[in-house]
């Protein structure tokens, strides 16, 4: 055997840092060292080989400074807990007594996996800090952070459920990419959105999605320093390529552990404190690599006299408005609360533009599309034959944009002026998570969206749009 370094891999993670464990093999001896000069994952030069096995399947490196998604805490790898596996081990300090308990392992099993005091064999990971689980891509691949804000009833819930249920099919299908659940239990609520709102067995049912609340399963509680305090909990999941793509093996080091942010709209309003030192639910803002604004124009009245409504819409109809989630919160205001939020964590002052892209996602486009003639919402990618690489064609979704931007600009010019002061790299994306109009359901007369007239328009764009702006190894766009 030539000459090589093999990295013990501990359940498919390698190590090489002060402490771990390495098995160097030559001719005249076989021995475990410790490793004395810790090298940047980036930086390492030797193949990552499994020290029990000699598949040729690729391996995943790890990150030695790893972020939180639910605190934001950074922190190295080895400070990184485990969580217990054996039914006695119950109560954590930080969690409370209903939780599995916390640790820092010092024995292993055979495949790599810690084991806990009790001699159970462990999987999971949590944070050092918040006690909260990680799931194991944040530790393999680079973190990804996404903001969704928004007023209240401007359709965030509805757009992140068809979103999320579009970009499983078709990432995999046109870019070679699989969107996938980081871990389906800490995504449920949204699965099950998904479930009720596209998989429905009653294609003539009419579905609701509930709005997202201030308490309950979308928030976790933690006790810090004898505090209890209350985190969001994202949606997490993970990107990566598939061995359909042209660039295969080589690009799995493109790859993203994704958390979306989706507060309670009701969590931006200045005068509500949905945020503070024990309720921090909204300082994502200041680590997120992009903003999504849901902006509601059919929630303005002066957007609203414009609209000419050609098929009866109910959510247009001033006989049906109030039977519909509409609030007279002004969007502007919650806008302005987001920028001033974001300024603070990010420690930005007044003048200075926001570094990230600023993706204003104006919503229920099937309500007002008729103001945008000669429009045809195709979609934004195209498969190059050279290659067979799918390129996201950046061009046409900013033709779009200028006239959505135009058609804003007229009827809610503050909306506008106050987006292009904050941010330089600001798009507006027409979408509509549902194509059609809501309809009255018959038995209990509540509204709601019949599942076979669910027709999606562009609602992955604004994703990929944010992936082509940070992320042109994933989602190559041409101009």
């Amino acid at each position: 055997m030539r000459n090589k370094t093999l990295y013990i891999i501990l359940n498919g993670i390698s190590f090489d840092r002060p402490g771990d464990w390495k098995f160097l093999s030559d001719k005249k001896q076989k021995r475990f060292v410790k490793c004395r000069n810790p090298r940047p994952y980036q930086e390492c030069d030797d193949k990552l080989m499994s020290s029990t096995s000699n598949s040729k399947s690729p391996s995943f490196q790890v990150r030695y400074q790893i972020t939180c998604p639910h605190c934001w805490t950074v922190f190295p790898l080895e400070n990184i807990l485990w969580i217990a596996e054996a039914p006695g081990l119950v109560g954590d300090s930080r969690l409370g007594d209903s939780q599995q308990e916390r640790f820092l392992p010092i024995n292993f099993d055979l495949a790599g996996n810690a084991v806990d005091r009790l001699g159970f064999s462990c999987k999971k990971l949590a944070c050092p800090y918040c006690h909260l689980q990680i799931p194991r891509p944040f530790i393999e691949m680079q973190s990804f952070f996404i903001s969704i804000a928004g007023a209240p009833a401007s359709g965030k819930s509805y757009f992140l459920t068809a979103m999320t249920w579009n970009l499983r099919r078709m990432l995999p299908d046109e870019f070679h990419y699989v969107f996938t659940d980081a871990d389906p239990e800490l995504n449920m609520r949204l699965l099950t959105y998904e479930s009720y709102q596209f998989m429905n067995d009653d294609e003539n049912a009419t579905v609701k999605i509930e709005k997202t609340e201030e308490q309950g399963d979308s928030y976790n509680s933690v006790l810090i320093n004898n505090q209890n305090i209350t985190y969001l909990q994202p949606f997490l999941f993970g990107l990566f390529p598939t061995s359909e793509h042209p660039d295969f093996p080589k690009n799995l080091k493109n790859s993203l552990a994704i958390s979306l942010y989706d507060n309670a709209g009701e969590s931006y309003l200045p005068i509500h404190g949905g945020d503070s030192a024990s309720l921090p639910v909204t300082r994502h803002l200041g680590k997120s690599h992009c903003i999504f604004f849901i902006f509601d124009p059919t929630q303005d009245n002066r957007f609203r006299a414009v609209c000419s409504n050609p098929n009866n819409d109910p959510q247009l109809n001033k006989e049906t408005e109030g039977n519909f989630r509409k609030t007279n919160i002004r969007q502007e205001m919650v806008l302005a609360e987001v920028i001033k939020r974001t300024r603070h964590y990010m420690g930005m002052h007044i003048q200075e533009k926001y570094p990230h892209p600023l993706i204003v996602v104006v919503s229920k486009l099937d309500a007002w599309k008729d103001l945008l003639p000669d429009i045809y919402f195709r979609n934004p990618w195209a498969k190059r034959i050279n290659t067979g690489k799918t390129v996201f064609l950046v061009d046409r979704v900013r033709d779009v944009s200028d006239r959505v931007r135009s058609l804003l600009k007229k009827h809610l010019p503050d909306m506008v002026s106050m987006v292009e002061n904050f941010a330089s790299n600001v798009i507006y994306i027409p979408i509509s998570a549902t194509g059609c109009p809501p309809t009255r359901d018959p038995e209990t007369g509540e509204w709601g969206f019949q599942m076979k007239n669910l027709k999606p328009i562009w609602i992955e764009v604004p994703f990929l749009y944010a992936l082509s702006q940070t992320s042109q190894d994933i989602i190559p766009c041409v101009f």
